[in-house]
């Protein structure tokens, strides 16, 4: 699965760690808590993850834990940048390689808006799972950036956003119950930056904006763009910056367990 969006944390630096975008820290946090939904760790392994591409998501919620597992990707992984405890496989998430009740836990980031058939992969991902099921999807119809030329800024989050799904918690809601799944909570968060700085996570964010929009899909000239990033530049100088991102979380729990 191959995403121009997303929230993932930056590359490990050294081999390490994820560096962790310190607005993330907290909100990674919660998600791990709510994946346990008071377990003990033990009690929620092995988890699969779904959707892992490198990894890095995977393991800055799993970072400096005993939690472990399979993560799968329809996509070869190419370099794997998760934990090195758990197993690496390639596999379509509507066709999964585990017998019945395999796993005690399942996640999926930033999968949900590039599901196919999103009821299918839930019902095959709660067949092999006996335990509950996070789903963390960012609400990118919500992003949001502070500046003074509002209608550029507008027009730019747009055609970045173009295609994500609108109306997101209803989606979620509708494809869990026709998967025969409960809903134990789902909630909205939001998370703000205030600062735009080399790692910071308004600066990545606007990478993956600028790599889109001026290199892949050739829509904005980059002197465009350019102009509006250094109007964001100027207004956190002069500490006036923020920036808004909402995630839709959502605990699942199959009927039968």
């Amino acid at each position: 699965m191959s995403h121009h969006r997303s929230l993932a944390p930056p590359e490990k630096r050294g081999g390490g760690q994820p560096v962790i975008h310190a607005e993330l820290r907290r909100h990674y946090d919660g998600l791990y808590d709510q994946l346990l939904n008071g377990r003990a760790p033990r009690d929620a392994r092995p988890a699969l993850d779904v959707g892992t591409g490198d990894g890095l998501t995977l393991a800055a919620i799993t970072q400096g834990t005993p939690l472990n597992g399979v993560a799968i990707d329809s996509d070869s992984p190419g370099r794997w940048l998760g934990p090195t405890e758990w197993s690496v496989i390639r596999a379509d998430a509507q066709r999964l390689p585990f017998p019945d009740a395999y796993f005690n836990s399942a996640l999926m980031v930033d999968v949900f808006e590039w599901l196919r058939h999103p009821t299918a992969t839930l019902n095959e991902v709660a067949r092999v799972t006996r335990g509950p099921m996070l789903i963390v999807q960012t609400d990118w119809e919500g992003l949001w950036f502070q500046t003074q030329e509002a209608e550029i800024g507008r027009d730019l989050v747009r055609a970045f956003t173009k295609g994500a799904p609108e109306r997101l918690r209803g989606q979620i809601k509708g494809s869990a119950e026709e998967a025969s799944l409960s809903i134990v909570n789902m909630s909205t968060e939001s998370i703000t930056a205030d600062r735009l700085e080399l790692g910071s996570l308004a600066w990545d964010v606007l990478e993956s904006i600028r790599r889109y929009l001026v290199i892949e899909s050739a829509q904005v000239r980059a002197r465009r763009f350019d102009n509006w990033r250094a109007e964001l530049q100027q207004a956190a100088d002069e500490g006036q910056f923020n920036m808004l991102v909402r995630r839709v979380v959502a605990l699942l729990q199959p009927l039968n367990t």
